[in-house]
C-alpha cells in the first residue's frame, strides 16, 4: 500500500511542478491541495516488508522533484515582484 501511495505523491507533484511552470494560480492552488492530500495518506502508511529499496529509490524521486518544485517556486516568486 505505501508503495502506491508514493507513487500518488509523485504523480501530485509532477501535478504541480506542470501547474507552476504554467504560471496557473488555480491550478497551482488545486495541486498543493492534491499534494498535500496525498502526503496525508502517505504519512499513515506502512512499508511492506521486501520493499525497502523500492521505498527508498521511490522517495529519491521525489525528493528531486520537491528541488525541482521549490526552485520553480522560487522563480515564480521572484518573477511576480518584478
Amino acid at each position: 500500500m505505501m508503495l502506491a501511495q508514493m507513487d500518488e505523491v509523485q504523480a501530485r507533484l509532477n501535478a504541480l511542478v506542470g501547474a507552476l511552470d504554467g504560471h496557473d494560480a488555480g491550478a497551482i492552488i488545486a495541486a498543493t491541495e492534491e499534494l498535500a492530500t496525498a502526503v496525508i495518506l502517505f504519512r499513515g502508511a506502512a512499508v511492506p516488508a521486501g520493499s525497502e529499496h523500492r521505498a527508498r529509490a521511490l522517495i529519491g524521486q521525489t525528493l528531486n522533484q520537491l528541488e525541482a518544485a521549490a526552485m520553480r517556486v522560487n522563480i515564480l516568486k521572484n518573477w511576480t515582484r518584478q
